[in-house]
C-alpha cells in the first residue's frame, strides 16, 4: 500500500470495510479539523461544537469504553454535512465573521480522516 492513501482510495477500495469506532475517535478528528478549517486569524472554542456532537451521537454509542460497528454508509451517515447542519453549534461554525467553515468540507475531511486512521492503524 502506497504511504499516500487519497479519499478517492478509500472510496474505490475501501467500501466494504468494518469499522469498530469509539465516540472519540470521530470528535478528535471534528476538533482537528474544525481548527484547521477556522479561515480566521483568531481561534474558536470548539467545546460547545464537540458537545454537540456528542449529544447527536450519544444514542450510538451508549458505552464510551466499548467500540461501535459501523459500515462505511452508516459512518458517512453519521459524519456529514446534513447531521452537522441539525447541530446548531456546528451549524454555528457556518457563520463565523469574517469567514466561515463550509460544514460539507468539514463533514468530508472528518469522514475520510476516520477512515484513513483506522485503514492505516
Amino acid at each position: 500500500m502506497s504511504s499516500l492513501l487519497t479519499n478517492k482510495d478509500i472510496s474505490e477500495n475501501y467500501r466494504d470495510i468494518e469499522l469498530w469506532l469509539f465516540q472519540s475517535s470521530i470528535t478528535s478528528a471534528l476538533a482537528y479539523w474544525i481548527t484547521s478549517q477556522n479561515p480566521n486569524k483568531t481561534l474558536i472554542d470548539i467545546g460547545p461544537a464537540l458537545l454537540g456532537f456528542k449529544d447527536e451521537s450519544d444514542i450510538l454509542f451508549p458505552n464510551p469504553e466499548v467500540p461501535v460497528f459501523f459500515s462505511y454508509d452508516e459512518l458517512s451517515h453519521l459524519i456529514s454535512e446534513d447531521t452537522f447542519v441539525r447541530i446548531p453549534s456546528i451549524l454555528a461554525l457556518n457563520s463565523l465573521k469574517p469567514d466561515f467553515i463550509d460544514l460539507g468540507a468539514l463533514a468530508r475531511n472528518v469522514f475520510y480522516m476516520v477512515l484513513r486512521e483506522h485503514i492505516t492503524n
